[in-house]
């Protein structure tokens, strides 16, 4: 799952860069940094290229590296490609000001299992101090709108993003000791699979 969903994302790049070859090397680009993200200590950065009047290619990751966050890790970090379609307004309008497009993501993780899911089960799950390691694949949409600023090169965006989360991860105590859900069966890899929300926030981008 995880293989084919890096192998997607590569194709998804390449495909834009043949087709945009030209216009890549000449388009306009924005950096950006979540403001939001920022406040809760999981920085997220990210790289928008303008690939014509009403499409653009984005390219953000964000990653956490908190030790001990209430006695467990707090380590994620995520990387996503993402196609944007700026529908175009009416004139007098700003033409890159709302956007929606799919994209493709895989993520890692250490952290704590929430206590409103430990609550739930009634297994060692409840340990303080347990927590879960895996991988994500994620493919969704996101949606969001630009908010220009007085300096020019300035702008302020909006955005949600939520689709499909699949994830392989394995439980474990405190002492780093493998815990299983069912104690009849030991699988490599426990599995799950989500429909949510799993991306947003407000950026401030810099034009370059």
């Amino acid at each position: 799952m995880f293989k084919k969903s890096i192998f997607l994302a590569l194709v998804m790049i390449s495909g834009l860069m043949t087709a945009q070859s030209d216009s890549l090397f000449h388009s306009k680009a924005e950096i950006k940094f979540n403001l939001a993200s920022a406040l809760l200590l999981v920085p997220n950065i990210g790289i928008e290229v303008q690939l014509s009047e009403k499409f653009g290619y984005q390219l953000d990751t964000s990653a956490s590296f908190i030790d001990n966050l209430e006695g467990s890790p707090f380590h994620s970090t995520q990387i996503f490609n993402e196609l944007r379609y700026y529908p175009k307004l009416k004139e007098g309008k700003n033409s890159r000001s709302f956007f929606i497009g799919p994209h493709i993501g895989y993520g890692m993780f250490t952290l704590r299992i929430p206590k409103f899911i430990t609550s739930l089960v009634d297994t060692e799950l409840k340990e303080e101090g347990s927590y879960q390691s895996g991988r994500n694949a994620y493919y969704g949409i996101t949606i969001g709108k630009k908010i220009p600023l007085k300096n020019k090169k300035l702008n302020l965006e909006i955005f949600i993003g939520g689709g499909t989360s699949q994830s392989n991860y394995k439980y474990y105590n405190k002492e780093g000791n493998r815990i299983y859900e069912n104690s009849d069966i030991e699988k490599d890899f426990n599995q799950s699979g989500e429909e949510l929300i799993y991306r947003g926030g407000v950026m401030l981008t810099f034009k370059i």
